[in-house]
Order: structure tokens, then sequence, then C-alpha cells
């Protein structure tokens, strides 16, 4: 049927997820959402927003204005106040408020970095529409000659709709990470802790490996491996936006079926082996100290963190395949992350989020990604005709 063919395959994915859930525990987690999307999809959402900013801008300053344009190029020069106006003052709004500036001062760092972090997304959502618009319009005159209303609404418009379809189905697989605390809480198998832990001990010979790195922790290793950690929030923009901006539609569709199956994958196994991982489950006779990075780590993983969500480990995972991405698209960008994607698995382990197996299982989940995604490489790319954004 013409429909079904119309569907993606990650939109296949996500409808089933979809179901799955409903089936799980029925509509009442959709009843009982509460944002649209949570803190790490917005995060995405507005930093991909700036990214395609970026990328419009850079095609407008590449284009020379036609000749005898003097009088467009005077009035897109005195159009930018105005585009800038809308950002200027919600800045400006954000900087005076009496309330913000004393609760920030009053916070302690873990919770004033996702304040400001908020605050910034709200003053940055609040700007972008306007120079968004005013890149377009100035675009629009330097590849036509001249302005053409009707086509510029035509064309915006449709621009608007294939960017939606494109991202739409990621951005709802990153908010479907908070459901599935009350998906997993709603029907709870038996916690696997247990299991996993003695599955760790027989890969090392009866020896708890959690128990060996205890006699490696150093502070400096441990501000490493906790940034690494918890650069994972900030890769997704990374490199989305990297590929969105240098490597075209075929690039950008296959990275979201990657990783946006591997995700919805990662969520199912939550509900059916539930895991809280060594560090809700056990204690250490050793602390683990982050004199800088702690904050900020609390602020971008440890508050946002669900209960069961360790088998398999999805920041293994999905490190390994945003540097296979940028491997084959973003070649640069790979050597800059790849210190980041070695030290993911070691990180998982020894800041005690997740045991051996929990690693093991997100690499082989990356494998499986890997060669599903080689399968369906032309079905992915969609039709040649289609405009690469």
């Amino acid at each position: 049927m013409r429909w079904a063919r119309a569907i993606r395959p990650l939109e296949w994915a996500l409808l089933a997820f979809v179901l799955f859930v409903l089936l799980r525990v029925g509509p009442r987690v959709f009843l009982e959402w509460r944002e649209l999307a949570g803190l790490r999809t917005v995060t995405v959402f507005f930093a991909l927003a700036m990214v395609g900013l970026i990328d419009l801008a850079r095609r407008y300053r590449a284009l020379p204005w036609p000749d005898g344009a003097v009088g467009p190029q005077r009035l897109q020069r005195l159009l930018l106040p105005l585009a800038l106006l809308p950002l200027l003052g919600a800045a400006f709004a954000a900087m005076t408020n009496p309330s913000l500036r004393d609760g920030v001062a009053a916070a302690r760092p873990a919770q004033a970095l996702p304040m400001l972090a908020t605050v910034a997304l709200r003053v940055v959502g609040f700007g972008l529409p306007t120079l968004v618009l005013w890149a377009a319009l100035g675009l629009q005159v330097k590849e036509k000659g001249k302005l053409d209303a009707r086509r510029y609404l035509v064309d915006g418009l449709a621009g608007l709709g294939r960017l939606l379809r494109e991202w739409t189905p990621l951005l709802l697989i990153l908010s479907a990470y908070a459901w599935m605390d009350a998906v997993v809480q709603g029907h709870l198998a038996p916690e696997q802790d247990a299991l996993m832990a003695s599955v760790d001990r027989a890969l090392f010979g009866g020896v708890d490996p959690l128990d060996l790195l205890e006699k490696l922790i150093w502070t400096p290793l441990s501000e490493w491996l906790a940034f690494a950690y918890s650069f994972y929030a900030i890769l997704y923009p990374l490199v989305l936006g990297a590929i969105f901006m240098f490597a075209g539609r075929a690039a950008l569709r296959e990275s979201f079926f990657i990783l946006g199956v591997a995700l919805l994958v990662g969520y199912v196994s939550y509900s059916l082996i539930p895991v809280k991982g060594p560090l809700l489950t056990r204690t250490f006779s050793v602390s683990l100290d982050y004199y800088l990075i702690g904050p900020v780590k609390e602020a971008l993983m440890d508050a946002t963190r669900i209960t069961w969500d360790c088998f398999p480990s999805m920041h293994t995972c999905c490190t390994v395949l945003m540097g296979w991405c940028c491997w084959r698209h973003v070649r640069r960008l790979f050597w800059a992350i790849l210190p980041i994607v070695v030290s993911m698995p070691v990180a998982c382990v020894y800041l005690r989020y997740h045991y051996v197996i929990d690693v093991l299982a997100g690499l082989a989940l990356a494998a499986a990604m890997i060669a599903v995604t080689a399968r369906f490489r032309a079905q992915l790319a969609g039709p040649a005709e289609e405009p690469a954004r």
C-alpha cells in the first residue's frame, strides 16, 4: 500500500514502541506526561535550531548580491536590528530579573547550571525565529534577484514541514527516556542487579570488577571520566548538527535511524530487564571525588536519570554509534570526539553506573545496529529528488 511505503523505517519503529508502551501499561503514561519534551530533548532541539541558523547564515554570506540590488541590500541591513531585537530584549530581561539573579546566587552549582541553561534556551528560542526569517529573506533575494513574497512563504512552509518530518521522530524518542520510569514501575519485572553482579564476577574469575577498580581510583582520572560521561548530553547536538551542516540528507537520515532504533531497543530492554546499577544497590569503601566536574555531571546526567536504565548501557551504545556516524560522514569531528568514545565504556563502570555486562551488551547492540543500518541504507536515503533539508 502507498501509505505504508510512505512511512519511513524510523517512524515504523517509533509506532511499534508506542504500541509496546500502550500494551505494557496502557495510555496512562501519556496522560501523566507533564511536559511535551524533557530537558535533554529541548537542549538538542535548540542546539540544532542554532546549527540551522548558522548554516542559513553561511549560505547567505557565500552568495553575492545581484547587480542592481542596492535597494534590497540596504533594506536587509536596516532590518537586521529589528531581527536582533527579540533576542537582545529577552537577554536584557533575563539579566535584569532580580528573582532570577537572586535565585542563581543562592543556588548550589548543581542547581544553578540547569537554571541558567533553561534561561539561555528561552532567550535563544525567543530570538531565533526573527533571525531565521531575516536570513531566509536575504537568501531568497540573493538567489532569485528579487523578493517574491508568495514564493518565500510557500518555500518557507515547505522547508519547515520537511524539517519537522526529519527531526520529530528522534526528538520524541529522546523524550521517551523519561516515560520509561513510569513504564517500568507500572509493570515491574524482577530486578536483575544480583544477576548482573554475578555475571560480572563470572567474567572476572570470581572477583567483582568494581572491587578491582577501587584500587585504581585517582582524582584526575575520576574528573576526566566524569567529564566524558557528562559530555554524552553534548554529543547529540554536536554530532547531529555537524552531519546536518556538512553531510546531507542521506547521512542525516541514516544517523537518525541508527540512534533512534538503538534507543528504542534500549528502552524496551529497561522494561523487560530492569537494572538499577551498582551506584544505587551497593556501598563502596572508596569514594569518588569530582572537585570540578561533579556539579556539571549532576546537572546534565544525575538530575534527569530514571531508576532502571542500565541494561544495556546506552551511554556506551550511542556514543559508539555517534563515533561511527562521524567516521562515515564528518571525519574531522570523529578525531575530535575519539577520546570521549574510547573513555565512555570505562567511565560507565568506573563511575559505578553500570555493570561490565551492561557495557558489553551496549557494544553488542551498537554492532547489531551498524549491521542493520548497512542493510537498510538505500531505503533510508529516500528518493534522489528530495531536497537535502
